[in-house]
């Protein structure tokens, strides 16, 4: 109910404009009290749309995002405690390449030999890097798509996968999630 309220509220500054002659609400805001101080509370009702917009997404286990979008949700999952592990698609257009990046950048304790040890790998991947949450963002994703659309598909799949194993195997108590950044 704050939330509404508050959108109100919104609604209302932004009008004043409107009544007021101004060029903007503020200009509304400031011609008809004189000198005003206004700041916007860190829990103001914009903040609070967009840490809703970002938790609805990291409701999925696999997302695809625009570049920007990627950058809020990987600050914003960095400030709700997610470690952020961040995959470059340049370097992944082969099976053995994609395998061979996300080992390193993962820190896999070895390279898998096939899709099925992958998803074991990242099964493994909380207690590698200490933390029950955690982001894979795939950058330039694209590029591997063009590369070979087979090998994106199945890395897609491998994804979701362990994504849905690592949840069932821990109970709810671990959390990765794949974002795929064209």
């Amino acid at each position: 109910m704050k939330l509404v309220s508050n959108v109100i509220a919104i609604s209302l500054f932004l009008s004043c404009a409107a009544y007021a002659g101004q060029g903007s609400a503020l200009g509304a805001l400031k011609g008809s009290a004189g000198a005003v101080s206004i700041s916007v509370p860190a829990s103001s009702p914009a903040r609070a749309l967009r840490d809703e917009a970002a938790e609805r997404a990291l409701a999925s286990d696999v997302l695809d995002l625009s570049p920007n979008y990627a950058d809020f949700l990987v600050s914003y999952a960095r400030n709700e405690g997610y470690t952020v592990l961040e995959l470059d698609g340049a370097r992944m257009t082969s099976k053995a390449a994609l395998l061979d990046h996300a080992t390193r950048v993962l820190r896999f304790p070895g390279v898998p030999e096939n899709w099925d040890a992958m998803i074991d790998f990242i099964g493994d991947l909380p207690g590698i890097h200490r933390n029950r949450h955690l982001l894979i963002v795939t950058r330039n994703a694209g590029l591997i798509s063009r590369a070979d659309a087979s090998l994106y598909a199945d890395f897609r799949e491998v994804a979701e996968f362990a994504c849905r194993n690592a949840r069932e195997w821990s109970k709810g108590d671990l959390t990765i999630k794949f974002a795929f950044v064209q």
